[in-house]
């Protein structure tokens, strides 16, 4: 591995990304005298690509033998706002700067669990289901105002989600690891209060990273303190919760449904028992995406290109490493 250089000469960023030559073209609009290169996930590494001293793309892109094929490889900026899959992967040198997209998901995914809520709270999969039927069949329809929201974690993005649910007239609590006041919560409480928390809500949404202290938090003994008419919702990370534990509590009765955008494997294979699980909405891990994504990460791609290539380490934003 060649030692870091702020040099504009020797800098060359790959995108690896499905949309990697509209990132490409914009940063090269933007820095006209720099070097970027694009891929597709799963494309053949060409070798301009493989001159790269930068590498901007998601986990899913790294299990492609891409980092062995980049070896002068001196910084990865993640475009996604969590880095596990990337920071603990194996062909990553503890000597390449790490950096995040932290702090833009805020929108798509507050979006994502509001559609959850009322999705699930409305029942809106038996009333297509009712629709494809060509039956009618008037339903009840609960409201969002008056409800209590848990979120697991109090992040960028669980402070927005608060905020409309506020907004809507929930009530909002938190569980953090550091409980204090927190903008958009009416009450945050520590982990060690989680299944109290728990107890008194009627969505619980894990928004959380995924660390070896939030692993497994959300297990049997929390979804057994949930109320049976209670949702839960994973727009984190699978392993914040026990996928055993759930599919128990939903074929049992004792949650009224759940929602899932993250799985231990991915994609989600064709015979997990996840797909035919009772009041379950399965999506597939798009809760972060956005018609506006690539408008939302570009500016803090070119600002961290920026503060590389001049030597500015200390200005690089969402410094993992």
């Amino acid at each position: 591995m060649q030692a870091a250089s702020g040099s504009p000469d020797d800098f060359r960023l790959l995108i690896v990304n499905a949309d990697g030559e509209h990132y490409a073209r914009e940063l090269a609009r933007r820095l006209p005298d720099l070097a970027f290169d694009w891929l597709s996930p799963g494309q053949p590494i060409t070798d301009s690509a493989r001159q790269a001293t930068a590498l901007a793309c998601f986990a899913s892109a790294l299990n492609n033998g891409l980092l062995r094929a980049l070896p002068r490889l001196q910084w990865l900026q993640a475009l996604s706002s969590g880095v596990d899959g990337i920071a603990d992967h194996p062909d990553l040198s503890a000597d390449v700067a790490l950096t995040s997209a932290h702090g833009i998901h805020g929108p798509a995914v507050s979006e994502m669990a509001l559609t959850m809520m009322f999705a699930l709270g409305r029942d809106l999969p038996a009333i297509l289901a009712d629709q494809r039927a060509r039956r009618w069949q008037r339903r009840r329809q609960p409201l969002l105002h008056g409800k209590t929201l848990a979120v697991l974690g109090t992040g960028m993005i669980a402070r927005e989600l608060a905020t409309k649910c506020q907004a809507l007239g929930m009530r909002t609590l938190a569980v953090s690891s550091s409980p204090r006041p927190v903008t958009g919560f009416d009450q945050v409480h520590a982990r060690g209060m989680l299944r109290n928390v728990a107890a008194q809500a009627d969505f619980l949404v894990l928004l959380a990273p995924l660390t070896q202290s939030t692993r497994g938090l959300v297990d049997a003994a929390v979804l057994a303190a949930m109320k049976p008419s209670a949702y839960l919702i994973n727009l984190a990370r699978a392993g914040l919760c026990d996928t055993a534990a759930l599919l128990d509590a939903l074929h049992g009765d004792k949650l009224a449904g759940a929602a899932l955008d993250v799985f231990e494997r991915e994609p989600l294979p064709e015979d997990d028992p996840l797909w035919s699980a009772p009041r379950l909405i399965v999506t597939p891990h798009i809760g972060g995406e956005s018609d506006r994504y690539a408008d939302q990460v570009l500016p803090l791609v070119a600002h961290n290109v920026l503060a590389w290539t001049s030597g500015d380490r200390a200005s690089l934003r969402n410094r993992v490493r």
